[in-house]
């Protein structure tokens, strides 16, 4: 088994890490715990709490949005990710999995369109979800703009959406289909599914 720390953004990303990923990667012998960075993230904070989880970790890693990055540098996410790596030390980089999320948290309920509608309960909002999804080439193209951002795209279709709520339990039953419509998304849960057989290494 491994234990592995991830430093979320805020309440409803360690609710989704409580409630959905830590039960679906204890399947596979890690152990997920999410440290909650309260909002406003920004390379300077993560610099500090990144490397105090390095000393209480087998592996750490982020999930941070990609909308609402404070003073974040120019260029796309990858650059992002990149320039979060650099904040730790080269021989700690093999412990280290920056991830984050394009553009937003709720990419992975727009995924999720279907689970979506049965939560919410609104009818016909899974396929007007999914409109939306179609029109912007996947969900996780779904662009940060202030009015198209994911969340402000649900909210206009489901005024009661609360995501510290809704996004985690739509996701209890949703994971499969916010993992094959992100593929981002699931390429990062795969590699942290991997981390125990890694740590035998």
């Amino acid at each position: 088994m491994v234990r592995l720390g991830i430093s979320v953004e805020g309440a409803t990303e360690r609710e989704f890490v409580s409630r959905v990923l830590a039960p679906e990667l204890a399947r596979y012998q890690v152990y997920a715990s999410p440290i909650d960075m309260r909002g406003r993230v920004s390379l300077q904070r993560i610099s500090r709490e990144i490397n105090s989880l390095l000393a209480m970790f087998d592996f750490v890693t982020t999930f941070y949005d990609f909308y609402g990055f404070q003073k974040r540098p120019q260029g796309d996410v990858e650059y992002l990710e990149a320039a979060i790596s650099e904040l730790v030390s080269p021989e700690q980089k093999h412990r280290f999995m920056p991830y984050v999320q394009q553009y937003e948290f709720e990419a992975l309920v727009l995924a999720a369109h279907e689970q979506a509608e049965i939560v919410m309960a609104i009818e016909s909002l899974g396929s007007r979800l999914h409109e939306i999804v179609a029109a912007s080439g996947g969900a996780e193209n779904v662009n940060d703009g202030y009015e198209t951002c994911p969340s402000r795209r649900i909210k206009a279709l489901a005024p009661q959406y609360e995501k510290k709520f809704h996004g985690p339990v739509i996701l209890e039953e949703g994971l499969a289909a916010a993992r094959a419509g992100c593929p981002r998304f699931d390429a990062w849960l795969t590699q942290l599914s991997q981390l125990a057989v890694q740590g035998e290494v």
